[in-house]
């Protein structure tokens, strides 16, 4: 990874769907004096209506709030459940452009939940004779305005070359991960500043080649997970440790274990968690349905893992590389254990 630095309640739609249902609505109320004077099957048949205008609008948002195919690249899911993270809020288009110095930045996609934020760019140089490789940068700021910055990482930079052919044009994405306390929404602004060519050295900053003033507006918002408190004991890798808690969104999971446990098997397997040693007998390899669906993920690699409250328990913060439905999760994967959940 390069670069290490680690509105309202409903996505907004366009104004034919506000005005379906508001229209369905509006020829409730000019009939209810004649509804409540007939028989109240007209008036359930008006409510359906209501019903079936807010479902088909519903549906048509979800058409129309489009994923990028490079996001779908990255967030593996199914159309339905991509549109159902449309609806959430959990993706979104940002469609937001602004060109100066005849370099054009547009903003594309959002993908986020309580704990991790995505987005996505795409800058397209002017001059097609342009090959903005995969080692270009972008410089940029951040302004939260008097909020408290949300994210305790962020990574970025032009996509790989085996992702996009090099050209005049090409995507750039931010990676970010949510501190825990992140609980509200927020606006942030980010503004880039530069456009550098390759380095020549690779810990070293390429030549600037463009500089100017490219502003982006975008929201920052949690997503709910769904937490399991569960308390017990598990066998993980032969090991007997107590996990506290698992809270899951379509995008991470996080997993609480006694500390206490954690030490016993860290000092037993002669690994040093202080020291940035792993217990990969703690990390999970994937989640399984209630009807019997598994999700493999391999070994899932944290975000951020440590002690907390002093040492009374341990945390971990993992991404999902396809997307899951929380709901309808039953086990956590443990390569030969499993940690249930109903």
């Amino acid at each position: 990874m390069r670069h290490v630095d680690w509105k309202q309640d409903y996505p907004e739609v366009p104004d034919l769907v506000h005005r379906s249902v508001l229209d369905t609505l509006s020829s409730l109320d000019e009939q209810e004096e004649i509804i409540m004077k007939k028989s109240s099957k007209k008036r359930i048949w008006l409510l359906s209506a209501a019903c079936i205008a807010l479902i088909g609008t519903t549906a048509a948002a979800a058409e129309i709030f489009q994923w990028n195919e490079r996001a779908s690249q990255v967030f593996e899911a199914d159309e339905e459940t991509k549109d159902e993270l449309t609806m959430n809020q959990i993706a979104q288009e940002v469609s937001q452009s602004v060109t100066d110095q005849g370099l054009t930045i547009t903003a594309i996609q959002t993908i986020q939940d309580k704990n991790r934020f995505y987005a996505l760019w795409e800058v397209t140089a002017e001059d097609t004779n342009t090959r903005i490789t995969p080692d270009y940068s972008l410089d940029y700021t951040l302004d939260f305005g008097d909020k408290e910055d949300p994210f305790c990482a962020l990574t970025w930079g032009f996509v790989d070359e085996t992702e996009q052919e090099i050209s005049n044009t090409r995507y750039f994405e931010i990676y970010g991960t949510k501190h825990e306390q992140s609980e509200e929404n927020l606006i942030m602004n980010l503004t880039f500043t530069t456009l550098r060519g390759e380095p020549a050295q690779k810990a070293g900053e390429g030549e600037v080649l463009l500089s100017g003033t490219w502003g982006f507006t975008l929201d920052v918002h949690p997503y709910e997970m769904v937490p399991y408190e569960l308390g017990g004991e598990y066998q993980l890798s032969g090991y007997p440790v107590h996990v506290l808690s698992v809270s899951l969104s379509p995008l991470s999971m996080e997993i609480i274990y006694d500390g206490n446990d954690v030490r016993n098997m860290e000092t037993k397997e002669q690994v040093n968690l202080d020291q940035l040693d792993e217990l990969t007998a703690l990390y999970p390899t994937g989640v399984k349905y209630q009807d019997g669906t598994t999700i493999e993920e391999d070994l899932m690699i944290p975000l951020t893992e440590g002690f907390g409250d002093g040492e009374a328990y341990y945390r971990l913060l993992l991404p999902f590389r396809k997307i899951v439905d929380p709901k309808q999760v039953s086990e956590i994967l443990m390569g030969e254990d499993t940690i249930p959940l109903r």
